[in-house]
């Protein structure tokens, strides 16, 4: 009997190593997440292909270099969120902890800036689906907290947009967007519902457009030269409360924008953002660990 237990132990084994899904696929996802199965994947930009963007739109030298070299990483399974996060949820948020609500954060953001477009606790009537924005980085990083949950690294935001590490330059594809397939380049002007548009081949909705999306790298121009192959993250993942607001570094952001260009809107595009710095084209998304219970 011991002897088949332990036949029985090591075929488990094999089948959870030889692929990741046999492990995870009858996990029950938390409301609104999907199952991002971890893999190995080229994260970047080829030299030919940021020589000719940068040429075709004349963009200073070096501007799209932060995008290079390519580099093979590996991320493990996660879930992510399939929306933005939204007014409605946020608002939940700040009634939960009223210490993230505008009154109690002008000495710690600029003045009128945090949830501006918000009446007190209440954002604009009809948009509850609409994607939080005028936020802070660290809003950003508390409410993914306050859900059990954390923004993703740079890594695993690529890995999500490109479908699983597919070789592709948009979520979608490698079609050039338009006005069906992402809000972008002030079509539209402002942010719209989430899940507005078609949602890439993982349920994930609005990689490209809507909304810039805040992860939890701190800004470098050259990370890609020395990222670690395995779950690469500049920094750390996660954040203790206390210290969070003492976080002035830039971070890495990712997606594009409502405002944003078709460029912007490539998987492998990165740029950055201060912590404090609130616009209305700024939003995020959480990520979960799979080891989490849903």
């Amino acid at each position: 009997m011991a002897r088949m237990r332990s036949l029985l132990y090591h075929f488990l084994v094999l089948v959870c190593l030889g692929g990741v899904w046999g492990c995870h696929s009858n996990l029950k996802a938390p409301p609104d997440m999907v199952l991002v199965q971890g893999g190995t994947f080229i994260m970047g930009s080829p030299s030919l292909e940021i020589d000719s963007l940068t040429a075709k739109y004349k963009f200073p030298k070096g501007y799209l270099q932060t995008e290079a070299p390519l580099h093979e990483v590996t991320v493990s399974t996660f879930w992510a969120d399939k929306y933005e996060v939204r007014n409605k949820d946020f608002k939940k948020f700040i009634l939960a902890n009223p210490e993230w609500q505008k009154e109690r954060m002008q000495d710690l953001l600029p003045k009128g800036q945090y949830l501006k477009h918000w009446q007190g606790n209440n954002y604009p009537e009809g948009a509850d689906n609409v994607p939080v924005y005028n936020i802070s980085w660290h809003a950003a990083v508390a409410y993914c907290q306050w859900q059990q949950k954390r923004l993703p690294t740079e890594a695993e935001w690529e890995y999500m947009a490109s479908a699983g590490g597919k070789n592709q330059i948009f979520p979608w594809g490698n079609a050039l967007p338009d006005s069906t397939r992402a809000n972008y380049y002030a079509h539209i002007g402002k942010a719209v519902k989430a899940g507005s548009y078609p949602p890439n081949p993982l349920g994930i909705h609005d990689l490209a457009g809507n909304l810039w999306e805040f992860v939890a790298d701190e800004w470098a121009t050259d990370f890609y030269r020395k990222s670690p192959k395995d779950n690469p993250v500049n920094g750390t993942k996660t954040f203790d409360k206390k210290t969070l607001q003492k976080i002035n570094s830039r971070r890495v952001v990712r997606g594009g924008s409502w405002g944003g260009s078709v460029v912007n809107l490539r998987v492998s595009f990165r740029d950055s953002h201060r912590p404090r710095h609130i616009v209305d084209h700024m939003g995020c998304r959480c990520v979960k660990d799979i080891a989490q219970k849903p």
